[in-house]
């Protein structure tokens, strides 16, 4: 049976690990594909390594698998913990200024692929011990259901329950737990009472470094987010309350509940110039709910945001109401499948560093113009350089006005030496499709204007 259990927690651990460890470097490196595919890659190169080097051992395999629990135990609890990742990423980013995913590797192959490895020779090892009577295959075959099954349980019960209900902190005391559990059941008798005194020792260290840490540091931490409030009462941007969300500002209210300047800027194109009033709103991206803090103008809002436990936050550390309708889902995902229209569409995703990728395709703004009411509005905040001289700029800005023809860009500065918040109001219009130019050989210019002046 112990056998059995082993190769369960050890596979329940190596998921569980994976998704921790995207989970702990999401604030400092986003979401995006480049670095999730890094983390997957180097976890499979050094389980494959692993797996081949626990082939070779030929002897002392209980304590070759106590040494390689004891060093996972080790890297996971220290390694994951907030402390240790935000000292690593604060001494190695100076050194590559220009190339941002070299710190990323660094970690992965210093820090997590050690552990990764040690796990990885488990499976191998554990085939040596297997005493059962039985064909190779069909030994082979129980080993790799039961790690499968338990990578299966890692999987789901760290996004499902471990970071839902504990948090993150405590999704990595428990993983430290499982192995130093693992380490004590492969001792001698007249041994576990040493060694469990030295794991208690480190588990308080392991605690102090993630639970308590994230009890101080953070008032919420979940599947996407660490938050945290901060109190300014003499700020020189006059907000005294500001929302963070993986190191990142992700809202900020003053005692008159106006929000972030941007969220002002909106306000004021939609409320004060265009005098919108009882219409549908549609806010994808909740932030922290300051669209409508101020004033509703008699508006229906409705926000959309991934986070279910967002309201929550807000309520009990931000502002005590929030003005609108709350839906948890995605926002590609509820664009695609809501039958509702809307007469103003605000796109304010962000998860800390950027938009995530996929709610920055044309085909996701096509879906966001198909919701929009006759003559309805399509608000973007982007994040970008306001002279669109680098790729990614120039390559939204060519993206959004694909699908919107009619669309004014107004940036909150005008600064190529640095990025800022760039607000797109775009018109779904009946006009859009007019694409004639004004030349030299046919010019209607002035007749033109002078009906727009009549009109």
């Amino acid at each position: 049976m112990l056998l059995y259990g082993i190769i369960l927690l050890e596979g329940f651990v190596t998921i569980s690990l994976e998704i921790l460890t995207i989970r702990q470097l999401l604030p400092i490196m986003g979401s995006s594909v480049i670095v999730t595919s890094l983390i997957i890659g180097i976890f499979l190169l050094f389980l494959a390594l692993g797996y081949r080097s626990g082939g070779q051992y030929t002897n002392n395999y209980l304590r070759i698998l106590q040494k390689n629990f004891t060093i996972a135990a080790l890297g996971l609890g220290i390694g994951l913990s907030y402390t240790f990742i935000e000292l690593f990423f604060q001494a190695t980013q100076p050194v590559f200024p220009q190339m941002m995913l070299a710190p990323l590797c660094l970690y992965l192959l210093c820090i997590v692929a050690p552990i990764v490895f040690c796990l990885g020779q488990t499976v191998p090892i554990v085939l040596n011990l297997w005493r059962e009577k039985l064909p190779t295959g069909k030994i082979g075959g129980k080993v790799l259901y039961l790690s499968t099954i338990g990578s299966f349980l890692g999987a789901t019960l760290t996004a499902l329950i471990l970071l839902n209900y504990f948090g993150v902190a405590w999704s990595v005391f428990i993983n430290f737990c499982i192995l130093t559990a693992l380490v004590l059941s492969l001792m001698e008798i007249k041994t576990q009472t040493f060694m469990f005194i030295s794991i208690i020792t480190l588990g308080a260290v392991v605690y102090q470094l993630n639970v308590n840490f994230e009890k101080n540091m953070f008032i919420a931490t979940n599947n996407y987010s660490n938050f945290q409030v901060r109190l300014d009462q003499h700020s020189k941007t006059s907000y005294d309350k500001f929302l963070i969300s993986n190191n990142h500002y992700h809202s900020c209210i003053n005692e008159k509940n106006q929000g972030c300047l941007y969220i002002e800027k909106i306000k004021k194109i939609l409320f004060n110039d265009l005098k919108i009033t009882r219409k549908k709103i549609l806010v994808l991206g909740a932030g922290g709910f300051t669209l409508s803090a101020e004033n509703t103008y008699h508006n229906q809002f409705t926000y959309v945001d991934i986070d279910k436990s967002l309201p929550d936050v807000i309520r009990s550390n931000f502002r005590s109401s929030i003005e609108g309708k709350f839906i948890d889902d995605d926002a590609r995902h509820y664009i695609h499948t809501t039958t509702d229209l809307y007469d103003v569409i605000i796109n304010d995703v962000y998860n800390g560093i950027a938009i995530p990728t996929h709610l920055v395709t044309q085909e996701y703004f096509a879906e966001i113009k198909s919701k929009l009411s006759h003559h309805g509005l399509a608000v973007f905040n982007v994040i970008a350089n306001t002279s669109l001289q680098d790729n990614y700029s120039k390559h939204m800005d060519n993206t959004i006005r694909s699908v919107f023809k009619n669309c004014m860009a107004t940036p909150l500065q005008f600064d190529s030496r640095v990025i800022s918040n760039i607000i797109y109001v775009c018109v779904k219009s009946v006009n859009e499709g007019n694409n004639d130019v004004y030349t030299d050989d046919l010019n209607r210019a002035d007749s033109e204007y002078f009906k727009l002046e009549a009109a």
